[in-house]
């Protein structure tokens, strides 16, 4: 067994940031980040620090250009290094941090790391999550540097032996534990048993402890590479990506209900089940982030790569009476910008919805620029307390997906024939000839001279009968004679039963000339179709004057003002704006 299968309890030490000792801070590297940010942070960066208004002496000990200006701090030279002064300074008055501070004089291993820290160069590093991990050797630690106290004194004065541990060591981790343990002068803790080491590994890996089978078999497998068996078999698992997925489905704040007012269900499972599927299959971390934030935005995207980006429609909802629309749309915009740059940029940006960063590199300008984006998502403010808000993915499942691609490769295979035949015919489209055909335009009269063939007249059961006059005894636009109503109220001339009806051609416009007396002009003029059930007529001038058929609809429709009295004026209107298409 490997050191890292022992003793857990180790890692705890030894994993952390712990400052080293005095004695020991030589014998490594100097990490900004690591060993100088902490002190500077906890320390000093109250009064200089990114903070405008609580910041003193104009000084930025966060920021290399404002302390290396400042001479605050001078590579590799102690002694005009004012930081190391004023934090090593046996005068009560210039000890930094200052007594009204309530911090406490630095510790010892607190100043040798900023010792070497500026005798080394006092190399400054950008934020954490900025910087690009590199891979580290394995430290090469030796026999002999191992050599510790392996139990208690024995009371009589007398030590117990010294005890090698090196031969522990059996892989790369074991060596940065080693290294630690040994700077520390610790021994590891006992080899832990193999009841305890599968139960330690089945919690770590599936959140769940192993079943009495499977520790039973773990126990009875004496073969060299039995935990690394029950590792591969629990990462083949189906609980390792339950697990994994819980812990990711936390930072991506995902929740089956609406999290506000009345909670209600919400169907976001489809996005819990992708995570789950992207863990259990190994999915690279790469194309996990860009599937969740983009995964729309990919050539030809498939359903689970749009079910991906449900990682931003995970914020809590709400439709509680009285909620202001702005306000709401303003916190999904936060939410978002705030988990995104939790999640995926390893910064706390929160902050940033009031004021500058104190300490993280970014700034109230950088938020609300992000922010911007979220701003304009196609969400609703309320949610309707309804099970799916819109915008909504319609999904299938394994079974309907592999219908729907069969009958796409049907479909596929149906135009390719089309194509082929459609290569056999000689066709060309008028459109493109040039110049393109005249189009023919062409009048139809329905009533001049006379009602059309066979047409019967008809009118109000208590309105005189149609009246014909002609250039003699009225005004007549062309022809010979024209149709004439002079009663009072409403009156109404129509035929019937022609012969041949007439259709309505393409892109039809149906015109009339009407001539209005001046000394007695009606209220309106409507113009009806017979079509069998009355529902189409257009009316010029008071569209209440005549109340037929349903108001502002197809039935009885204002196109316009009464025509000018005294002149013929030709009333014209597309056949469509009555809901008439060609053919009727």
């Amino acid at each position: 067994m490997t050191l890292n299968q022992m003793a857990w309890g180790c890692l705890v030490v030894v994993a952390g940031f712990s400052a080293p000792t005095p004695a020991s801070a030589a014998a490594r590297k100097i990490d900004f980040n690591r060993d100088i940010r902490p002190i500077l942070s906890d320390n000093c960066y109250a009064c200089h620090g990114p903070d405008e208004k609580a910041r003193k002496a104009k000084l930025r000990l966060d920021l290399p250009e404002s302390a290396l200006a400042k001479k605050a701090v001078v590579p590799k030279d102690l002694k005009h290094s004012d930081l190391w002064v004023r934090v090593t300074t046996k005068d009560a008055n210039d000890l930094m941090p200052p007594a009204e501070s309530n911090k406490k004089p630095l510790k010892p291993e607190q100043l040798a790391l900023l010792k070497q820290w500026i005798e080394e160069g006092a190399n400054y590093q950008g934020h954490w999550s900025f910087i690009a991990p590199v891979k580290v050797t394995p430290p090469n630690v030796q026999p002999k540097e191992w050599l510790v106290i392996s139990n208690q004194s024995t009371g009589s004065g007398s030590s117990a032996p010294l005890t090698n541990h090196y031969s522990l060591i059996t892989s790369p981790v074991d060596r940065f534990i080693a290294a630690k343990l040994a700077d520390k002068k610790l021994s590891p803790n006992p080899e832990a048993s193999r009841e305890v080491l599968i139960r330690r590994v089945t919690f770590d890996l599936t959140g769940l402890p192993p079943t009495p089978v499977e520790v039973d078999a773990f126990l009875a497998d004496k073969s060299p590479n039995a935990y690394e068996k029950v590792v591969d078999r629990l990462l083949k698992s189906s609980h390792y990506g339950e697990h994994m997925g819980r812990i990711w489905l936390d930072a991506a704040r995902y929740g089956d209900t609406h999290g506000l007012h009345l909670d209600n269900e919400r169907s976001m499972w489809p996005y819990r089940d992708w995570v789950v599927r992207a863990f259990n299959r190994n999915l690279p971390f790469d194309q996990f982030t860009i599937e969740q934030l983009a995964g729309d935005l990919l050539p030809n995207p498939t359903q689970d790569q749009l079910v991906a980006t449900g990682f931003n429609r995970c914020n809590v909802t709400t439709s509680e009476g009285g909620s202001i629309n702005e306000e709401f749309v303003f916190r999904y915009a936060v939410d978002r910008t705030e988990t995104v740059a939790s999640v995926w940029m390893g910064l706390t940006a929160g902050c940033c919805v009031c004021h500058d960063h104190k300490y993280d590199p970014v700034t109230m300008k950088d938020f609300y620029s992000m922010y911007a984006f979220f701003h304009s998502s196609a969400d609703p403010a309320m949610d309707g307390n309804v099970l799916l808000t819109a915008p909504i993915l319609k999904l299938t499942t394994p079974d309907q997906q592999k219908k729907l691609e069969d009958f796409n490769v049907q479909i596929a295979a149906v135009d390719k024939r089309i194509k082929a035949e459609l290569t056999k015919v000689s066709y060309t489209d008028p459109s493109t000839l040039n110049p393109p055909p005249p189009l023919k335009k062409f009048d139809t009269t329905w009533v001049d001279d006379d009602f059309p063939s066979g047409a019967k007249a008809e009118n109000n059961a208590n309105t005189p009968a149609i009246q014909w006059v002609t250039e003699k005894d009225g005004k007549v636009l062309a022809g010979k004679r024209a149709l004439k109503r002079s009663d009072k109220g409403v009156a109404q001339d129509f035929f019937a039963d022609l012969k041949t009806p007439f259709t309505i051609p393409p892109n039809g416009k149906v015109f009339l000339h009407v001539f209005l007396d001046p000394k007695d002009t009606p209220k309106s003029v409507m113009l009806q179709f017979n079509t069998g059930d009355w529902s189409h007529r257009a009316v010029w001038g008071d569209i209440d004057a005549i109340d037929y058929g349903k108001k502002d609809s197809n039935e009885r429709k204002r196109l316009g003002d009464l025509p000018k009295a005294g002149e013929w004026v030709k009333l014209q209107f597309a056949a469509s704006q009555l809901g008439f298409k060609a053919g009727d």
